[in-house]
């Protein structure tokens, strides 16, 4: 299947007639004669654009034009209908989302490609080509914006007379999928300003990481020879493993489960073969010899990569010879292959060149790099489109994301010069600090030749009014020390590390804090006020931040200054709020509400002292209230990482008690007659942090991610519960050799030694433990430092025979199991 490039006119024209017609009067003195046409059967796009073409005319000018079903001139026709045939237009030749816009015999008429609530496009996407037009109408006409989501996001100016020159104007998206990921874009309002801005995709792309669900882990025993082959040894596949692509055991199972999700779901029109991220790759024989250097040395498994697919798609094409199958090249396959392989025209390729990511393309030899590897990808296909994010500071702390602009202008000509299909680049959730970025972004992915300057200028006068020149001076001078440090350190990458922490944010933060109070001084617009509070908001958090970093000389002298407490307070008063980047689980996890029978464990044997440990990432503990006392769980050696460490607490019954922020000063406090037992969901990223509990019992779930308990380089014995009953159970240790490595021993309830487990060459240990009389009862895994490596990450995870909770500390552990149905 071959893609023609859109058809699109560069830049919208409005003809103008010189004397030879009058202006058409639409609205005078806040009354209007039109009327807003589309037909009683047109697509829902269409009938949403009537609704926002009546609502924002209704705002700039006080008339409220109705919206009719029959043809009443003088009117707004919307969509390709009998009306507008009659007056001789049609959305014929027009590309997939574009539009027309014309005067003629005092109507407007405003019409493009629309598809229908169920119809798709050829490429498995819709179009709105109307209602992009209807948002081009109140840009141009009105001058509305939308300038972020939400009550005050829009600007609107006001006029009480509106009058049109004749006018012919066409225009149409240069990218056929156009998104900007990362933006709370699930929430309805952020939908909307989606819409608005005229983000979509008549070409719909399924690209992420995907070998986890069509071939899972559950297949190793029955399979093992399609997983990695890892120190000479078949690696048990944990968290984001890796494949033996030339196994062709494997790539006909793979390809069966694309046949069967095409057929299960005849509507789709795209399939992800996209590796699963980070390394692990085969060291089969059949895969390495497939393997090549890149040209700066490092290992490349593009060519492994590209015949994969090939060989994928060319089985399902048998079957569904019209669907995509689309992967990225990215990370060790970012570079295209020495010799020239030749794609399936059913292959759809993801460009993510994951050296770009995070303002590195500030660098003049990165952006050279970037250059021509866009310039061979785009010779291997035509099917390309780009994944990216070159310009994010993806953080909880509340640090305000540079525009980069220097990095969009060279950024998205040259996407379009290469002939990008869609533009897939991150935005930022946190619409107090990132709204700027965001509405860049997706300016820039309808028009990628675009004046950026114009753009920011123009955002950041409607956003904040007569504050706008300093908020400018704001954003200029992070983009300009954002650069400087990323010049000076070629090290730092996407990650917001503590040194760009200090040298950028804790460095500039009385100079973006004086800004800022400036620009408060001069707004007086309500609108552009409430905005600027929203980056006030993150301010706050940055400050904090900076000063539990210990980055600030004088924390306190600072308007931005909260204390601990009254932090808490104010995150609490804000959560759910737009213009915060989101911490915590968005929604409920749904194994609060699968009722557990959580019991004292009694004299555990073989109990040892408990020694310092550190836990890494999201945690979810069970804590069952002892009745003699109060219940306190106390968080120490945190490191946050950039990330807010936030917790909720459920009671038994699944009911939400209590969430906040974890605090190494302020202990949780829980009812100890609350409920029988509490769980207590800790969303941490990448942090790590030790737990002590009082008044309680408790247990660690070593089930909420597929690898396991996360421990980080402090280890204490494991205790766990094997029920009676059980013949045998697996449990597994993992470890990331050669760098990172652990030894681990487990000893049965008698004391014997039963397993030892080694992670030094290869990344996954699994063992299956076959049970002596009297084996029930609780076991202990003791993990241990190896004499290669360093003791640092380190997962344990039980098998599916077991409930997978861990006790770290024996005289309070807790048998934690499911009432039988």
């Amino acid at each position: 299947m071959k893609w023609n490039p859109v058809v699109w006119i560069a830049l919208p024209a409005i003809l103008a007639a010189s004397g030879c017609a009058a202006p058409l009067e639409l609205v005078q003195d806040g009354a209007s004669a039109y009327v807003i046409y589309h037909s009683a059967d047109a697509p829902p796009s269409v009938a949403m654009a009537a609704t926002e073409l009546q609502e924002y005319l209704h705002q700039a000018t006080g008339a409220k034009l109705a919206i009719v079903n029959e043809p009443r001139a003088p009117m707004i026709c919307l969509a390709d209908n009998h009306t507008a045939r009659a007056a001789g237009l049609s959305s014929v030749g027009l590309p997939l989302e574009g539009f027309r816009l014309v005067t003629r015999d005092r109507n407007i008429y405003i019409l493009g490609p629309d598809t229908a609530e169920d119809e798709r496009t050829p490429g498995g996407g819709t179009s709105t080509g109307t209602r992009n037009g209807v948002y081009a109408f109140l840009e141009q006409f009105l001058g509305v914006r939308w300038l972020m989501p939400g009550e005050h996001g829009d600007y609107v100016p006001q006029a009480t007379n509106l009058s049109l020159p004749e006018t012919d104007l066409t225009d149409a998206p240069f990218f056929q999928n156009r998104r900007v990921p990362y933006t709370q874009e699930r929430r309805p309002e952020v939908k909307r300003w989606w819409a608005r801005q005229r983000l979509g995709w008549s070409l719909y792309l399924s690209h992420g990481h995907n070998w986890r669900r069509p071939i899972p882990a559950n297949l190793f025993d029955e399979h093992p020879d399609w997983f990695a082959l890892r120190g000479g040894v078949r690696v048990p596949p944990s968290g984001r493993y890796k494949l033996c692509t030339t196994n062709q055991g494997l790539i006909r199972a793979f390809a069966d489960a694309a046949i069967r999700y095409f057929d299960e779901h005849p509507e789709a029109s795209c399939f992800s073969l996209s590796p699963s991220d980070s390394a692990g790759w085969c060291e089969c024989p059949k895969c390495q010899a497939l393997y090549e250097e890149d040209p700066l040395g490092n290992l490349s498994v593009t060519p492994a990569i590209l015949t994969f697919y090939n060989r994928v798609a060319k089985l399902v094409a048998e079957k569904h010879p019209d669907k995509l199958l689309a992967g990225y090249v990215y990370a060790a396959y970012v570079f295209p292959p020495r010799h020239p392989i030749k794609l399936e025209p059913n292959v759809f390729l993801v460009w993510a060149p994951s050296f770009d990511y995070g303002f590195t393309l500030f660098r003049p030899e990165l952006r050279r790099q970037w250059e021509q590897l866009a310039a061979q990808w785009t010779q291997v296909t035509e099917n390309i489109a780009y994944y990216d994010l070159p310009n994010c500071v993806h953080n909880e702390a509340g640090a305000p994301n540079p525009p980069g602009l220097k990095i969009l202008q060279f950024l998205y000509p040259r996407l379009k010069q290469f002939k990008m299909k869609g533009v897939y680049v991150y935005g930022a959730p946190a619409w107090g600090h990132a709204a700027l970025m965001n509405y860049l972004l997706a300016r820039l992915a309808w028009n990628p030749e675009a004046d950026v300057d114009a753009l920011f200028n123009e955002f950041c006068e409607k956003a904040y009014g007569r504050g706008g020149d300093q908020i400018k001076q704001f954003y200029r001078l992070l983009d300009a020390e954002t650069e400087r440090y990323f010049v000076e350190h070629p090290e730092e990458r996407y990650r917001l590390s503590t040194g760009r922490m200090a040298d950028v944010y804790a460095r500039n933060f009385a100079e973006l804090e004086r800004l800022y109070r400036a620009a408060e001084a001069n707004v007086k617009d309500p609108d552009a006020r409430a905005r600027l509070e929203m980056l006030g908001l993150n301010l706050n958090v940055l400050h904090w931040n900076l000063r539990q970093f210990k980055l600030l000389s004088n924390p306190t002298a600072s308007s931005f200054y909260l204390s601990d407490a009254d932090f808490f307070k104010f995150l609490q008063a804000h959560r759910g709020s737009l213009a915060l980047t989101p911490s915590g689980p968005t929604r409920k996890p749904a194994f609060v509400d699968r009722k557990l029978i959580v019991s004292p464990a009694g004299d555990v044997p073989n109990a040892a002292k408990v020694t310092p440990f550190l836990l890494r990432g999201d945690q979810h503990l069970v804590i069952r209230p002892t009745g003699e006392g109060s219940v306190e769980v106390r968080f120490s050696s945190l490191t946050s990482r950039g990330k807010l460490v936030t917790y909720v607490v459920y009671g038994a019954d699944g009911a939400e008690r209590a969430t906040g922020l974890i605090s190494t000063e302020i202990p949780l406090a829980l009812d100890p007659e609350g409920s029988a037992y509490y769980h207590l969901v800790i969303s941490a990223g990448s942090a790590s942090f030790q737990v002590r509990v009082t008044g309680a019992d408790w247990a660690a779930d070593g089930g909420l991610t597929d690898k396991g308990l996360h421990l980080l380089n402090r280890v204490t014995p494991l205790y766990f519960e094997v029920p009676p009953g059980t013949a045998s159970f697996r449990l597994q240790v993992e470890a990331t050799p050669p760098g990172e490595t652990a030894l681990a021993t487990l000893y049965a309830p008698d004391g014997r030694e039963a397993a030892r487990f080694d992670c030094t060459a290869k990344s996954v240990d699994r063992q299956k433990i076959a049970l002596r009389p009297g084996g029930a009862g609780f076991w202990k895994l003791v993990i241990a430092k190896a004499e290669t490596g360093v003791l640092d990450d380190v997962w344990v995870k039980a098998g599916p025979e077991l409930t997978g909770y861990f006790s770290l500390s024996p005289q309070q552990a807790v048998s934690v199991t499911l009432p039988r149905r």
